[in-house]
């Protein structure tokens, strides 16, 4: 029997018969469905039609003029395109995986991680975007200056390194035999941990950043205060208290009453708009130091101290990512694939 994109299942396994054969076309077959398979194909050519727009939108900002200053230390731009090309690469790898091996999984996995990891970086700068926007609709924060041609290559990136981080994980699960819906197979036997204390970590590393806001709204100069005393530390304490309280509602059962989808769409927008910003941080400091680009900040006091709170931002992504994984896979249903 034939499916969308050459895969070719055998009688047998529908029959639900054992198949000693493990090449590419078996493993599909015991992990996905016909409208699984859709789905995957689908969602595969979407990451590669985002990551093929990330490309070019990153080739047209080259022609125009410079970004406004606060998009210093932001990714460069060859940084974006290399990560869009071997997005392309990956996804074109991973599609035809099963019926032509050119590339052995790992190879294929190493490539599209490191392309997603480069796309989030390239996303990193997204809340600036935003709250500058909000400035220019009139809400007091920052400067109504906004790099427009920026933002929209932003957004491309993150919603193109979310697409394919969806079509890696499809791959690893179909590429083992796993199931593709909730990863259940040969290598992923255990019952998820509650690993509560992921939640508690995310909790806690919510409160560095607007404690320090407020600190420098109150006169504090301590780690370059008197460069941003003059904004007001309000936004800040309410994102970062929602996501104090979001980190709770994962781990705790009096989260249990908001419905399902509203923590999990809330703990993977909080996952994508933190992560980033821990690696502008990062990877831009790893940069400047290089001397390939201009870093975020300077190494001096004042700038390894926004470094180290910015850099904050990354493990609170990482461990609100962790914690909605985790959410996500205790609460959900029996799976209509595999039925675990």
């Amino acid at each position: 029997m034939k499916l969308k994109g050459g895969f070719t299942i055998n009688k047998e396994i529908l029959n639900g018969e054992k198949v000693t054969k493990t090449d590419g076309a078996t493993m599909i077959a015991k992990s996905v469905g016909k409208k699984s398979v859709v789905q995957s194909y689908l969602r595969a050519w979407a990451a590669l039609g985002a990551c093929t727009v990330t490309l070019v939108a990153i080739i047209f900002k080259s022609f125009l003029p410079h970004a406004p200053d606060y998009t210093m230390g932001f990714a460069p731009t060859w940084v974006t395109a290399f990560a869009a090309i071997l997005g392309v690469i990956a996804l074109l790898l991973s599609i035809g995986w099963p019926r032509v091996r050119i590339m052995p999984r790992l190879i294929v996995l190493i490539g599209a991680w490191g392309a997603c990891i480069l796309l989030v970086w390239s996303s990193a700068g997204i809340v600036f975007d935003s709250l500058r926007t909000a400035a220019v609709l009139g809400i007091p924060g920052l400067p109504p200056v906004v790099d427009w041609p920026g933002f929209a290559t932003r957004t491309v990136s993150l919603i193109g390194a979310t697409l394919l981080a969806l079509t890696t994980v499809t791959f690893q699960r179909v590429s083992r035999g796993a199931c593709v819906v909730c990863g259940h197979g040969s290598l992923n036997k255990g019952k998820i941990r509650s690993n509560v204390w992921i939640g508690y970590t995310a909790f806690m590393l919510s409160f560095p950043y607007p404690l320090l806001k407020i600190y420098w709204s109150l006169g504090g100069t301590l780690g370059g205060g008197q460069n941003f005393g003059h904004h007001s530390a309000y936004g800040e304490v309410l994102v970062f208290g929602a996501s104090a309280l979001l980190s709770l509602a994962l781990v705790q059962r009096w989260g249990r009453i908001f419905p399902r989808w509203i923590l999990i769409t809330g703990g993977w927008i909080a996952t994508c708009m933190t992560a980033p910003m821990g690696f502008l941080a990062i990877f831009g400091s790893v940069m400047q130091g290089l001397g390939l680009a201009d870093g975020p900040v300077r190494f001096d006091g004042n700038g390894l101290m926004v470094s180290i709170v910015y850099g904050g931002w990354m493990l609170l992504g990482i461990a609100l990512g962790g914690a909605t994984w985790v959410y996500q896979q205790q609460t959900r249903s029996s799976c209509a694939q595999c039925g675990r």
